[in-house]
């Protein structure tokens, strides 16, 4: 579903991500763990086209995302969902009306049509009922579910999420680590998970890659990279 080749990106002469490559199978979740500042995030913002590679191929379902044209890369970004980091909610939109907005934007569906989505979308991430409520009204876990409704409101079957548990207790990071979990199953999604946070990222993910330098310094399932005697990977997973 996933296939990455070469993908090498630098900022000011510092590469950040050096010559990765990556595959990720038709509904399989992966984590892409690592410190900050090795890529995680810039890896997402390439894989759906928001900044392009230096170097390297991406494809995804088929489509060669490294070779469209700009027209081309807005409609392939209806495929994707992605999950920002800080929820990225419009304040001045209410929880139905953020989730709704996709809907509203890219699809000729009537607004009751839209609403009845909204609330299959809002019960799915246990939010029922609270459509009517404003993103400062809302909770830390609470922005990301909302956040999380939207991303999957155009159905697509790759799901991206930066970073989701960013900012959360440890209580409210391991309930939306499992919902992305169990929505990703029950939806069929493919889904690559950005994070520092190892217990979350293997309660998540079928399998995980550390980065290391812009590198893929190990990848496998949790029993795999624990096994792994690099130094680094030992030490960024204790």
């Amino acid at each position: 579903m996933i296939r990455v080749r070469g993908l090498s990106k630098a900022f000011n002469g510092q590469k950040v991500l050096d010559g990765l490559d990556l595959d990720v199978a038709a509904g399989e979740i992966l984590a892409v763990m690592g410190p900050s500042g090795t890529g995680k995030s810039v890896l997402l913002l390439q894989l759906i086209g928001l900044m392009p590679p230096d170097e390297g191929d991406i494809e995804i379902a088929g489509v060669v995302v490294t070779d469209l044209a700009e027209r081309e890369l807005l409609k392939f970004r209806r495929q994707v969902g992605y999950l920002f980091q800080d929820s990225a909610l419009y304040d001045f939109m209410t929880v139905e009306e953020n989730v709704g907005f996709p809907l509203r934007e890219h699809t000729p569906a009537r607004p009751v049509e839209i609403k009845e989505r909204v609330n299959e979308l809002l019960k799915m991430v246990d939010m029922a009922g609270a459509g009517g409520k404003y993103p400062s009204e809302l909770s830390g876990g609470m922005r990301k579910r909302a956040a999380l409704a939207r991303a999957l409101a155009l159905g697509s079957k790759v799901l991206l999420c930066d970073e989701p548990t960013s900012g959360l207790d440890p209580i409210r990071s391991r309930d939306i680590s499992l919902l992305i979990r169990e929505l990703s199953r029950k939806l069929g999604c493919t889904t690559l998970i950005t994070t520092h946070d190892v217990r979350n990222a293997f309660r998540t993910a079928d399998r995980a890659l550390v980065l290391n330098q812009g590198r893929a310094a190990a990848c496998g399932p949790e029993n795999v990279l624990r096994a792994s005697t690099d130094p680094f990977v030992m030490e960024f997973l204790e």
